[in-house]
């Protein structure tokens, strides 16, 4: 199967979300679009939230992050988070973890995912799925799909087989298409057709074409063309 290198790229690298950042840009540090992950229940008021502003290069603007960083101070849980992951933008990992810890521990789940993003790149794996394990539990699809990532690296199948049907179950395609392209990275051309046909029904342009390769080397050139007219006029959903 054929995987464009920026898609490749985008797969193996983990990705921090801004669930909350309504101005983030998709190229930079901190990528991947909201995932509908359960934070209502630690939503601050809109009205005492502030906006996320970027300038031309896509920094945070200075005057923005002053405001994200008052309401971080006053403890509201999103404003923590989006205050830490914002420090992590600018290089400050001491404070992003500071910040990303308080809003975890105020209940909010996508600070979770990010806080075990941020000790994953620091190498320390076991910290990692203790908070991905968390954070999954509570519904959050990243922090599923980190825990597959963290279980293909040692050829763990009991929690692939855990974790991979819950992440099919959220109806959303980008992390199905990312099981899918692991499973093929490792050979497992049923279950990766599985998940492509999933994905694709669900609209993603990329998985309709890696089905699409699946079905060519079995044959079944007349399918795979179909799915390629389809993929052609649909959205990449990444």
């Amino acid at each position: 199967m054929r995987v464009p290198a920026d898609v490749s790229a985008k797969i193996a690298r983990m990705r921090f979300r801004r669930l909350h950042l309504r101005a983030g840009k998709d190229d930079g540090p901190l990528v991947g679009p909201s995932t509908g992950s359960p934070d209502e229940r630690t939503a601050d008021d809109p009205a005492l939230e502030p906006e996320i502003e970027h300038d031309a290069d896509g920094r945070v603007t200075p005057e923005s992050l002053a405001a994200v960083r008052a309401a971080a101070e006053r403890g509201l849980p999103v404003a923590m988070a989006n205050y830490g992951t914002a420090l992590l933008s600018e290089g400050d990992q001491a404070g992003a973890l500071h910040w990303l810890t308080r809003s975890w521990e105020a209940g909010n789940v996508t600070a979770g995912f990010n806080l075990g993003t941020l000790h994953w790149m620091a190498g320390n794996r076991h910290q990692t799925q203790l908070l991905w394990e968390q954070a999954a539990t509570r519904g959050d699809v990243d922090a599923m799909l980190g825990l597959v990532r963290l279980a293909f690296e040692r050829d763990d199948r009991s929690t692939i087989e855990r974790w991979v049907p819950r992440i099919y179950a959220q109806d959303l395609a980008f992390p199905i298409t990312t099981v899918g392209v692991a499973f093929s990275e490792r050979g497992c051309t049923s279950e990766a057709l599985r998940a492509f046909t999933i994905a694709g029904d669900l609209g993603d342009a990329h998985a309709m074409e890696y089905r699409a390769d699946i079905l060519e080397t079995r044959g079944d050139h007349e399918q795979a063309a179909a799915l390629r007219a389809r993929a052609a006029t649909a959205e990449r959903m990444y």
